[in-house]
Parts: C-alpha cells; sequence; structure tokens
C-alpha cells in the first residue's frame, strides 16, 4: 500500500525529469562561461509564485562558484525597490558597490543583487536558503513592501490569498518536482483562477482586491512575514553570516494613497456626517485656510480614522503650517490605512525591527533605512526629492540608501580590509561617473517612470496632477542637458568606466542602450555582443542586439540573433515576435503569422504580438481581421496605449480624423517606441494636409524600424513634397532594396529625378 505508489510516483518523477519537462526550481542554475564555473539566475525561477504569464524574473548575473581571493560577497534581498526597479544597474546596490571599492580599493568587493520585482518574503526565503551554500560574507536585507500584493499576500491576484504558512510551503515544495508542476500546468490549462490577469499591467491589476488596516487576512500576512523573516535570519545565522536587517523607506510626502475606506461598522448616519466634514475641509484646504481645514478634518477622524486620504489631507495641510512632525505623523497613517497596500506600513517595519532586536548580539545588526532617508528630505519627510513614486527611489535616493547600507557594511568588515581603507566615502558625482550616469540615462528612466505614473492607479491619486508637473519639468530640464558637448562627455565617461571595470555587463549593457540613442547602432551592436559573451546563459543580449541591428536595416543578420536567443530559450516572446514581424515586412504573411500564433499559444498576454498580427493585416487590406487583433490587445491592457491605439483605428475607419490623431498622440505619450501607432497618424497627418508633422512620424517609424518598407516609401513621399528631393530619392531608393516590387516607390524614384535633373539644369 505505501511502496507501491511510492514507486509509481518516483518513477513518473523520474520519467518527467529524464524527458525534460518543466523548469529547474531553483534560483542558481551551474554553468561554465570561458571554461570557468559560474553560479547564474534562473530566469524560471518566478515560476513557482506566478503564473507562466505573469512570472517576474530575476536579475541576469554570473558569479564565480569558487569566490577568489580578496574577493568580499554581499548578498542584498529584496524586492523592486531593492534591485531598482525600473533600471538596477542605477540601483542602492550598484551605489554600495562603488562606495565599497572606492573607499577600500585593495579588496574586490562584489555585491550580488538577488532581489526581484513583485516576490515577498515566501520567495526571499529560498533564495536565500541557496545563498547561504554560495560563500557570502554579509547579508543586506531590504523588503517588505509586497507582503500584501505578492504571492499568498492577502490582496494579491497571483493565486491563494494568505492561506497559513505551512500550506504555503507545502505547496511550493510540490511545485518544485516535475509532477507538481505538470499538475499545476494542467490546472492552469483547465482555466485556473478566473480572476487571475493573462498580462501584467503593474499595480492596477491589484484595484479590486482593497484591504482595510483591520483585515483578517492582512493580520495573517504579517503573521506569515514574521516566520518567514525568522527563517530567513536562520538560514544566515547558521553559516555564521553577518545580517544586516533594514527597515524599507517609501514616499510620504508626495504620494496620496491609492485606495481609501471608510471602517466597516460605519452606519449611514455617521457616513452623512462624515462626508460633510470631509467636503468643508477639502473647502476650507483649496482656499489654504489649514488651521481650519485642519479642525473639519479631525471632526471627521473622530467619526472614522481610517479613511486613508483623510490622513493625507491632514498631513498637507500640518505641513504647509510647517508643523513637520504632526505632518509625518499624518502620511503615516494615510500609508497604514492605504487599502491598495503597496509599500511596507509600520507594522511591517515594526517586524523587522523587533526581529533584529531579538537577534542583538546574534550576528544580526540593525538599519533604519527609513529614518536614514528621512534625515536627508526636506522638513524630514521623504517625498519626490528620493523616489520617483511611492517605493522606487531616484538617482539621489539610491545613492543616498547605498550610503545608508555602507555604513554599517564599514563597521563588519574585517581588520585587513579596513587597513587598507580611505576616510570618506565617495560623493554621489563621482559614484555617478563610474556608474557613466548620463543625462541621456536620466532622462530615459525619468521617461519610463513617466510612462508608469501616466497609467492607473497612479492617475487616480489624489496627487496625479502635481506629480505629472514635476514630472514633465523634470523631463524638460533633461532634455535641455542632451547636447553634443555632453554626449561626447558621457561617451568618455562611459569609455572611462569600462577601462576600469570591462566585464561590468551592467555598465556595457547601459553604453549600448546611450548609443542606440544617440545613433552610433554599430558601436552598440559591438556591446551588446560583449554582453552576450559575459552572459551567454540569457537570450536577452542576443535579442537586443538583433533589435540593433534592425535598426542598421540588417534584417537577415538580426534574425540570426533572434534565432540564437531561442536556442537558449524556445519559449522567448520577443524573439518570436520580431522574427514574425521580419517575415511580415517580407510579405510572408503565412509564416509570420505562424510566429504570432506560436507566441500566442506561450503567452496569450503579450500585447505586442496583438498589434504587430494586426498592423500585418491591415496592411494587407484585412481590416476585420486586423480589428479583432487591436480589440484583443486592447482588452489586455484597458488603460495603456494600445486601448488608445485601438481607439484611433477605430475613429480612422470612421473618418473621424481629429479625433483619432489625438488617440494616437496618445498612445505615443503613453509609449514613444509605439511605430504602429507612429506610421497610422503619420497617414492621418498627410490627409489633413500636415506633411511636416506627418513626415516627421515616417522618419521615427524608420528609425525604429528600418526593415518597414511602406515607412521609407511614405517617409519619401513626404520629403518630396516638401521639396527635399535629395533625402525622398534615398527614401525611395531604400524602400526598392526591401521590396523590388514596389510599383509606386519605382514611379515616385523616376519622378524625382526628374525633377532634381530639371532643377540642376536651371542651375538651382
Amino acid at each position: 500500500m505505501i511502496v507501491v505508489p511510492l514507486v509509481i510516483v518516483g518513477g513518473l518523477e523520474l520519467g518527467l525529469r529524464l524527458c525534460g519537462y518543466g523548469y529547474p526550481a531553483s534560483f542558481f542554475l551551474k554553468t561554465k562561461i570561458g571554461g570557468k564555473d559560474y553560479d547564474v539566475s534562473n530566469d524560471r525561477f518566478g515560476y513557482r509564485f506566478f503564473p507562466p504569464a505573469l512570472a517576474r524574473t530575476p536579475l541576469s548575473l554570473r558569479m564565480a562558484a569558487q569566490k577568489s581571493p580578496h574577493t568580499y560577497r554581499i548578498f542584498l534581498f529584496g524586492e523592486s525597490a531593492a534591485m531598482g526597479d525600473p533600471d538596477p544597474s542605477f540601483g542602492a546596490w550598484r551605489y554600495l558597490q562603488v562606495l565599497l571599492r572606492e573607499r577600500f580599493p585593495g579588496t574586490g568587493f562584489e555585491v550580488v543583487c538577488v532581489a526581484m520585482t513583485a516576490i515577498n518574503s515566501h520567495a526571499i526565503l529560498p533564495i536565500a536558503r541557496e545563498c547561504a551554500r554560495r560563500d557570502g560574507d554579509l547579508w543586506i536585507i531590504y523588503m517588505g513592501n509586497n507582503e500584501m500584493v505578492g504571492p499568498f499576500g492577502a490582496g494579491t491576484v497571483f493565486g491563494s490569498r494568505a492561506p497559513g504558512i505551512n500550506q504555503i510551503r507545502t505547496e511550493l515544495a510540490v511545485k518544485s518536482t516535475k509532477i507538481g508542476q505538470l499538475l499545476d500546468s494542467l490546472m492552469q490549462r483547465l482555466g485556473g483562477r478566473s480572476s487571475t490577469p493573462k498580462m501584467w499591467s503593474g499595480l492596477n491589476m491589484f484595484k479590486d482586491h482593497q484591504l482595510r488596516y483591520d483585515d483578517p487576512g492582512r493580520l495573517r500576512a504579517y503573521a506569515n512575514f514574521k516566520k518567514n523573516l525568522n527563517d530567513i535570519l536562520r538560514a544566515g545565522q547558521d553559516v555564521g553570516v553577518p545580517i544586516i536587517l533594514s527597515t524599507v523607506g517609501s514616499n510620504f510626502k508626495d504620494c496620496a494613497p491609492f485606495g481609501s475606506l471608510h471602517s466597516a461598522g460605519l452606519n449611514e448616519a455617521q457616513q452623512t456626517e462624515w462626508d460633510g466634514l470631509y467636503r468643508e475641509g477639502i473647502a476650507l484646504e483649496s482656499a489654504t485656510d489649514y488651521p481650519n481645514a485642519l479642525k473639519k478634518y479631525e471632526q471627521a477622524a473622530a467619526i472614522d480614522p481610517q479613511y486613508a486620504e483623510l490622513h493625507f489631507r491632514a498631513g498637507r495641510c500640518q505641513l504647509a503650517l510647517t508643523n513637520s512632525e504632526l505632518a509625518l505623523r499624518d502620511f503615516k497613517l494615510a500609508r497604514d490605512d492605504d487599502t491598495l497596500a503597496f509599500r511596507a506600513d509600520s507594522r511591517i517595519n515594526q517586524i523587522i525591527e523587533d526581529a533584529a532586536e531579538a537577534k542583538t548580539g546574534q550576528g544580526v545588526y540593525f538599519l533604519d533605512a527609513l529614518e536614514a532617508l528621512a534625515q536627508s528630505s526636506p522638513a524630514k519627510i521623504p517625498g519626490n526629492e528620493l523616489f520617483y513614486e511611492h517605493v522606487h527611489l531616484n538617482f539621489d535616493g539610491n545613492y543616498l540608501l547605498g550610503r545608508a547600507f555602507a555604513e554599517p557594511v564599514a563597521k563588519l568588515l574585517p581588520k585587513s580590509i579596513l587597513a587598507q581603507g580611505k576616510s570618506g566615502w565617495a560623493s554621489a558625482e563621482l559614484c555617478d561617473r563610474r556608474l557613466a550616469v548620463s543625462s541621456w540615462d536620466r532622462f530615459r528612466v525619468w521617461q519610463e517612470n513617466y510612462s508608469r505614473v501616466s497609467q492607473p492607479p497612479f492617475t487616480e491619486q489624489l496627487n496625479d496632477v502635481p506629480r505629472a508637473k514635476f514630472y514633465l519639468a523634470k523631463l524638460k530640464e533633461l532634455n535641455s542637458q542632451m547636447t553634443e558637448e555632453t554626449r561626447e562627455q558621457s561617451r568618455a565617461t562611459y569609455e572611462e568606466g569600462l577601462a576600469l571595470t570591462p566585464d561590468d555587463y551592467f555598465l556595457r549593457e547601459n553604453f549600448a542602450q546611450f548609443l542606440d540613442q544617440t545613433g552610433d547602432w554599430a558601436e552598440a551592436v559591438k556591446q551588446e555582443q560583449h554582453v552576450s559573451e559575459l552572459l551567454p546563459q540569457t537570450p536577452m543580449a542576443y535579442y537586443k542586439t538583433g533589435a540593433l541591428l534592425i535598426r542598421q536595416g540588417k534584417t537577415s543578420d538580426a534574425a540570426d540573433y533572434f534565432s540564437r536567443a531561442l536556442a537558449i530559450r524556445s519559449d522567448y516572446e520577443p524573439a518570436l515576435n520580431d522574427l514574425g514581424l521580419i517575415l511580415a515586412n517580407q510579405h510572408k504573411t503565412a509564416e509570420a503569422a505562424g510566429f504570432f500564433n506560436r507566441v500566442v499559444e506561450i503567452n496569450s498576454g503579450y500585447v505586442e504580438t496583438y498589434l504587430n498580427w494586426g498592423f500585418m493585416e491591415q496592411c494587407e487590406g484585412k481590416m476585420n481581421q486586423a480589428m479583432a487583433h487591436y480589440h484583443t490587445a486592447a482588452d489586455l491592457h484597458p488603460n495603456g496605449p494600445a486601448a488608445h491605439f485601438y481607439q484611433a483605428v477605430t475613429l480612422a475607419v470612421e473618418h473621424h480624423r481629429d479625433e483619432s490623431i489625438s488617440y494616437f498622440r496618445n498612445a505615443i505619450w503613453m509609449n514613444p517606441k509605439f511605430w504602429q501607432a507612429r506610421y497610422l497618424l503619420g497617414g492621418e497627418l498627410a490627409a489633413e494636409g500636415k506633411i511636416e508633422e506627418a513626415q516627421a512620424q515616417f522618419s521615427e517609424v524608420v528609425r525604429i524600424r528600418p526593415d518597414f518598407a511602406r515607412a521609407h516609401l511614405n517617409d519619401g513621399v513626404a520629403l518630396a513634397k516638401l521639396g527635399k528631393l535629395d533625402e525622398a530619392l534615398k527614401e525611395f531608393q531604400i524602400t526598392l532594396q526591401l521590396n523590388p516590387t514596389n510599383i509606386v516607390a519605382q514611379q515616385n524614384l523616376e519622378a524625382v529625378r526628374m525633377n532634381i535633373h530639371a532643377l540642376k539644369m536651371h542651375g538651382q
């Protein structure tokens, strides 16, 4: 009764493993690079915690399996804020590494960031257990933002909500087996949870899962966090690694609550009285009568103290009256009562502090990073000066957090390292130089964040308008700094940085992006090729090399690099998608549709594929099929650029040109690289007689997708109408190179040649 089932289960597990079914469950994988043994990150680690279409991936990293002499290895644990989202290459861990290397130049400091977007303590615990076997000298833990919305959180969309800790660990253990993965896959195919999103759409996925401060599920999630944290600490203590345990910072001053709910027991009469007082308070606040506004807010709080936005408004009034301590108190209450709990609240930070205190003298050291960030903020209340939005730190904030980490690290270093140290820490300016931070990098990252905060739930926050103005001013300032002179200076800084750390793949990747932005695509390709040599286990560098080759019009070479990416990971959607697009631009529509369909089978939530597929069909005149694909893309991301694009195309079909142009512009504003929207916008502008604006859009399409013959053709036509005949001639020639049978391009080419000849005959 026992042996036979065990033999059957064991045989099935062995068979699945021999067949190569499933995915490795560990965070690290072993590989050889240049003949040496390395531990690299497993890009499918997240599959145990998320549905495959929503799974987040670790940073691409490599770490010598055998730590070299004179190397001090630090592991940093946490979520997206610890990682440095949206660009980890400028995260606090990168600043920490520079700070340590500059102050203690005789030691090779290796800061290994094992943080990931969207995970929480349930995923961090197994990562910590693996790191305990990898010769770390020090751990830093900066986690807590995702306990409610991450896997198994009380407000998650990824699966079970706040079950007991034993149930969670049993489920994760089962998923670490091939049989468990097979069962999970079957359940996903049978429908899984109907409420699970089909695609990643950021914080907006959680809007229907608000939690009051005293929600029972929230209380269970705190208990689970406490248990996981203690086990993480024990994993480090068991191998004698000193641990710095930190509180987690967040934006108080410039981040209104994402959600507010009244107390569950509020009756109708109380609700009516509360509403009246709240409206009166808002009117007084708008009139800058802050003392009386506060009185109304206090009266409302006496009836219902749980409404988060009430506390945020009170905090703003207190700050306007320079009552900083009271303002901070109210801002903290606003964060704690936020019913969309995307920030580590007071109870999370208290659990962290209590855990550190309980381990005093046992190799665990407490760091109050929240307080350190506050001390560097105006009125000692963190805001936009340090954060992009709610928890993700900007360049200045990441430097300060890196400094906060560096102080206790220095106290724990061996005397042999301290003896070779300098007296002070490197400045932010020097750290930026070592990381080669340029105006282009800053603009790129701020622009990416602007796209993020231009969508719900950010647009539904009380402070959305002032934040948008702040971002626009910041982007304008950075744009003015991107001159020819600073471009050369930035390039020299990158080259200087790579001379010091030639194996820094983050630096090379950023250099490639800088070169792409400044138009040196050939050198950008070389840098991406270097990255692929340093990280041969990841498909991303090969894919990005292919994308850069597309920019140069080297379509066949690009296809080769996309194929290399797929050789590493056959289900890598971006490479499949772009291979399909290459075929579409070559008018091989059936083959292109095959690639698009394959992506949809792998990940039905991959929006870009539906846009590309629809665009191909629209170009082929199959409007009904095109609109169906556009509609799918819009449904997947109803508040994103795809929805605006779908609306724009619908209006264009109905000949509502002014409105369609507006929607196309919205889509491009949300995603400046949305070339399909630019192409169709160019057509609408040309039809309106706005040739110069149309040509600007076609020119940008040509820059993004130089293999798209129709864009070159339309660009040429627009240039000819603007009298720029030599440039138009070049575009028609490229069109015919891409599509030799294009009669329209041939006719325009001959006409332009005749006009140029006529002008020369008349001496013009």
